[in-house]
C-alpha cells in the first residue's frame, strides 16, 4: 500500500550498529545547562529520535504528564527539583518510562542510589556521545523486551483457549491493554473472500463499527500482500485512500496489521487511538503489533481447527446415531418378515379345525339338554374359541401384504374422527385427552382405514397404560417439517421399563396381564406404518410416561402416484 510519508512511518533510518532504528522513540533532556541539552537534543535528533527538553524536574514531570515518552536523561543537580526527585515521582507515575541519570558531580554511592530508585544507568559529565546514543538505544531495548514479555505472558492465555467464542474476548482485551489503544477490532476474511467484523471492544455504536469495517476491507484487499503492520496517523478523514467513509474523524492514530499463517491471510486487527491527549502509536507499538499479531493469527488458526473438527465429529455422531436408527429398523423387518411366514402358515392349520370347535360348540347350546353346569362349560369353550379365532385373524393380517389403497390425506381430520370413537370411553375413565394441530398441514399419501387402524392402536394403548394414574392425560400433537408430518402421541402413564424398549415392537411381546393382549397391536402398526415409507418410534422413561412418535412423508402427486401404478 502506497501511502503518503507523513502517513505512514517507514523509516529506513538506522543505529550505529546498522541496524533498523525505531523512527518515532521519544525522549525527553532534563538539564539546568543549556549548552548539554542543545548537544543531546541536536545529536539524538540527528539519529530521529523526537527529543523534547526541560530546564528541571517540574518541568519536565510536567511535559511527561502532558505527552508520551519512552526514556528519559536527567541531570541530578537541579533547581527546584532534583534528578533524584524527579525518578522516584517518574517510576511512580510512569514506571514503564527509562530514566538515565547524569551528573558532573557523581560519587559511587549517588550512582547506587539512583540504580535502587529505578534508573536504569548512571553517566558522567562531560558525556562521550557514542557511549550516550549506545546508551539510548539499550535502554529502548530493555523497554521494548519488557513489552514483549507482556506480549509473550498475553499470548500464553490467548494460546490456552481453543474455542473461538472465548478466545475472540479475550484478544481484544489484550490488544487494547498492551498497545493502550482506545478500541480495536477483528476481521476475519470468509470462505467467500469477504471480510466479516468478528469481535470489536470499545465502539460504541453502529456507526463506528461500521467505519471501522469499511476502514477494515478498504485495506484488506491490499494487507493480504504486506507481512508488517501499517501505521496509519493525521486526519484519516481526509486520506484521499478511506473518502467516503464517514465517522473516521475521530482517529488520531491507527494500526492495521494483516494476519497470516504459513503465508495464508485470515484477516485483520485494527487498532485506533481516538483520545486527542494520546500520541500516535509509535514504531515500537508497530512491532509489538506485529508479534501479537502473529500469536493471534495462530490462536485463532487452532480455534477454527479445532471448531471445524468439533463440527465434524458432531456429523459423524449424528451419522452413527442415524445409522444405529436404521440398523435398529432394518432388525425389526427381518423380524417381521420371518415371524410374519411363520405366522401364516400356523394360522392356517389352526383356522380349520378351530372352525369346527366353534360350529360344534354352537350346535350343543342350541340343544335343550344341557345342565347349567354344562352350558356354562360349552359357553366357554366357545367364547375362548372366539378369542383364538381373533387371534388368528391378527396373525393373518399380520403376516399378509396388504395392497394398500393408497390417496392423499389430510391427516388432521383423520385423527380428529379416531378421536370421536374413543372420547366418550377417555372421559368416562377421568383420562384428559388434549390435541395440538398445526394448521395448513400438506397431505400424506397412504389408506385411511389402515392409519387410523394405527393411530387407534396407540390411543388405546395409552388408556391402559393410563389406568390408575394420577394425573391421567394423553397429549396428541400434530406438525409438519419441509418433507413430512410428525405425529406424537404423549401420556403420563407407567412408562416402559428399559429393557423392553428394543422389544416393544417385536411380536407377541406384550406386558398385559394374560387374556388382556395378543402383543400384536404394535408389531402390525410398525408394519402399517413402514408400508407408509414412514418411520413409528417410542421414548419412554419407567414411571414418567411414554410418547410414540410417527412420522410420514408428504404427498408428491408425481412419485406417489408413479409409486402407487408399479405396484399395480
Amino acid at each position: 500500500m502506497n501511502a503518503p510519508a507523513n502517513n505512514i512511518y517507514d523509516s529506513n533510518t538506522t543505529t550505529s550498529d546498522g541496524r533498523k532504528k525505531p523512527p518515532m522513540s521519544r525522549i525527553l533532556i532534563i538539564d539546568d545547562e543549556p549548552g548539554y541539552r542543545a548537544l543531546l537534543s541536536q545529536e539524538l535528533g540527528k539519529i530521529g529520535y523526537q527529543v523534547m527538553t526541560a530546564t528541571n524536574g517540574e518541568e519536565g514531570l510536567e511535559k511527561i504528564r502532558q505527552g508520551k515518552f519512552e526514556l528519559a536523561i536527567s541531570d541530578i543537580k537541579m533547581p527546584k527539583m532534583d534528578g533524584i526527585e524527579f525518578l522516584e515521582t517518574v517510576k511512580k507515575e510512569h514506571p514503564d518510562i527509562e530514566v538515565i541519570m547524569g551528573t558532573g558531580f557523581g560519587t559511587v554511592e549517588m550512582a547506587v542510589s539512583a540504580m535502587k530508585k529505578g534508573a536504569y544507568d548512571f553517566i558522567q559529565k562531560p558525556f562521550n556521545l557514542p557511549e550516550v546514543v549506545a546508551l539510548v538505544e539499550k535502554a529502548l531495548e530493555k523497554r521494548e523486551l519488557r513489552t514483549i514479555i507482556g506480549v509473550y505472558e498475553a499470548s500464553k492465555a490467548i494460546s490456552s483457549s481453543i474455542n473461538l467464542n472465548t478466545l475472540l474476548p479475550i484478544i481484544m482485551r489484550f490488544t487494547l491493554q498492551i498497545l493502550k489503544a482506545d478500541d480495536a477490532s477483528f476481521m476475519l476474511r470468509n470462505d467467500d473472500g469477504s471480510i466479516q467484523v468478528v469481535a470489536s471492544i470499545g465502539l460504541e455504536n453502529d456507526q463506528r463499527k461500521d467505519a471501522c469495517l469499511a476502514l477494515g476491507e478498504r485495506v484488506a484487499g491490499q494487507a493480504e500482500g504486506w507481512n508488517e503492520p501499517v501505521h496509519i496517523t493525521g486526519a484519516l478523514e481526509s486520506d484521499p485512500r478511506f473518502t467516503g467513509i464517514p465517522h473516521l474523524r475521530d482517529i488520531e492514530s491507527s494500526l492495521v496489521c494483516p494476519l497470516k499463517t504459513e503465508n495464508k491471510f485470515i484477516g485483520v486487527l485494527n487498532v485506533n487511538r481516538t483520545n486527542k491527549e494520546k500520541d500516535p502509536f509509535t514504531s515500537s507499538d508497530l512491532r509489538c503489533a506485529a508479534i501479537f499479531g502473529s500469536q493471534i493469527a495462530q490462536a485463532v488458526t487452532n480455534a477454527k481447527l479445532y471448531q471445524d473438527l468439533d463440527k465434524k465429529i458432531g456429523e459423524i455422531q449424528k451419522a452413527y446415531v442415524q445409522l444405529e436408527k436404521i440398523q435398529s429398523q432394518l432388525v425389526q423387518s427381518e423380524k417381521l418378515a420371518a415371524i410374519g411366514q411363520l405366522a401364516a402358515g400356523v394360522a392356517h392349520e389352526l383356522n380349520n379345525p378351530l372352525t369346527g370347535i366353534m360350529g360344534f360348540s354352537q350346535m350343543v347350546l342350541e340343544g335343550d339338554g344341557l345342565s347349567k353346569q354344562q352350558r356354562e362349560d360349552v359357553e366357554s369353550i366357545f367364547t375362548q374359541s372366539k378369542r383364538c379365532r381373533d387371534i388368528i385373524l391378527n396373525l393373518l393380517q399380520f403376516s399378509k401384504r396388504r395392497e394398500f389403497k393408497k390417496e392423499p390425506i389430510q391427516i388432521a381430520p383423520l385423527l380428529e374422527t379416531t378421536l370421536q370413537l374413543v372420547k366418550y370411553e377417555f372421559s368416562s375413565s377421568g383420562i384428559d385427552m388434549s390435541t395440538e394441530f398445526q394448521e395448513n398441514l400438506s397431505p400424506v399419501w397412504g389408506d385411511p382405514s389402515q392409519l387410523q387402524q394405527v393411530f387407534l392402536n396407540l390411543i388405546t394403548n395409552a388408556k391402559h397404560a393410563l389406568e390408575k394414574k394420577e394425573p391421567a392425560r394423553l397429549t396428541i400433537q400434530l406438525r409438519q417439517t419441509s418433507d413430512k408430518v410428525i405425529l406424537s402421541f404423549k401420556d403420563t402413564g407407567c412408562g416402559i421399563p428399559k429393557e423392553n424398549l428394543g422389544k416393544i415392537f417385536d411380536p407377541f411381546f406384550t406386558t398385559k396381564p394374560v387374556g388382556k393382549g395378543t402383543g400384536l397391536g404394535l408389531s402390525i402398526s410398525y408394519g402399517i406404518i413402514q408400508e407408509h415409507q414412514g418411520t413409528l418410534r417410542v421414548e419412554s422413561q419407567e414411571g414418567e410416561g411414554s410418547t410414540f412418535v410417527i412420522e410420514l412423508p408428504l404427498y408428491h402427486p408425481n412419485d406417489n402416484e408413479s409409486k402407487n401404478d408399479s405396484s399395480c
